[in-house]
């Protein structure tokens, strides 16, 4: 998702765009990755740049929320997104840590009460890993 574009979207957002690809993809069984632009988008000032992560973090809730087909399993990335994709998107009330996917790095089953129950909801907190860590675990979740 590109944030400039988030930002000045009206109408048909990028978010509905990419949860059309998002779900066909799925539904072909190929595995999805998504991810924000790199360059940090700063507003004038500290509320500003606050209210812009807002926006992206809710654009990434309602992607999560435009999911028709159960992914096999889904990774956040970041300590607030994945909280917010937990709660805000899945509905995560309860979960049960079933262990780890690399050091610090958890792998929660998501509760019956969710919108996907019984998922493998992998957290990557905020700066936790190496720079490959990611890559890492998709190749353990998904070998070529």
């Amino acid at each position: 998702l590109d944030v400039p574009t988030l930002l000045a979207a009206e109408g048909e957002t990028p978010v509905d765009a990419t949860a059309k690809r998002m779900n066909a993809a799925l539904a072909d069984d190929r595995n999805v990755i998504v991810s924000t632009s790199r360059p940090l988008v700063a507003g004038s000032g500290g509320m500003d740049t606050l209210a812009i992560g807002r926006r992206v973090s809710a654009a990434l809730v309602e992607l999560v929320r435009q999911l028709a087909v159960r992914p096999r399993y889904l990774i956040a990335k970041g300590g607030i997104t994945s909280s917010d994709l937990a709660t805000r998107a899945l509905g995560v009330r309860r979960a049960v840590v079933a262990g780890q996917i690399l050091p610090g790095v958890p792998v929660w089953e998501t509760g019956g009460e969710t919108r996907f129950p019984r998922l493998p909801y992998i957290v990557f907190p905020g700066n936790v890993g190496v720079p490959d860590a990611l890559a890492s675990a998709l190749g353990i979740l998904a070998p070529s």
